[in-house]
């Protein structure tokens, strides 16, 4: 009896390192396939440097940029925090300097992040202007997170 647990023992065992190396082949080769073309924007190369040197430039707080990063809304950001978004949009080259959202690039840049069709939705819903470049980076910003899409 013995002998016939340790056997089926034995079996079991191959059975489980046999779809745990399907499982590793699977995630290997089909995984980056799944995902390609939809990133998170941190994981963009273009990406490095730009968030210290925002948050350097424009004053913003450790808990502002806190939030930004987990794409938590902030009810009433001050001025550090808006310009730390336009700081952000034209390291990206998303926004002009008088703080026009350049809208062409903006759509190029979202289908790294989400399928086209989705990103030409989110510029045209979210082709706001406000007073000044700051103001109207961060109104750009809100727009996005009200539609889920975290652009930090």
């Amino acid at each position: 009896m013995n002998l016939v647990r340790i056997s089926s023992r034995k079996k079991s065992v191959k059975t489980m390192v046999r779809l745990l190396i399907v499982l590793v082949a699977l995630l290997t080769f089909a995984g980056p396939l799944a995902v390609r073309g939809q990133q998170e924007l941190s994981d963009l190369p273009e990406v490095k440097g730009y968030k210290l040197h925002c948050i350097e430039s424009s004053g913003i707080t450790e808990s502002s940029a806190k939030k930004l990063a987990a794409g938590e809304s902030i009810k009433e950001p001050d001025q550090p925090t808006k310009c730390f978004v336009q700081c952000f949009f034209q390291k990206l080259r998303l926004m002009d300097e008088q703080g026009v959202v350049l809208k062409d690039k903006l759509e190029v840049f979202l289908t790294k992040l989400m399928d086209a069709d989705k990103a030409k939705d989110y510029v045209q819903q979210c082709d706001l202007r406000r007073t000044n470049p700051c103001d109207t980076a961060y109104a750009v910003y809100d727009c996005y997170l009200g539609k889920k899409a975290k652009l930090f």
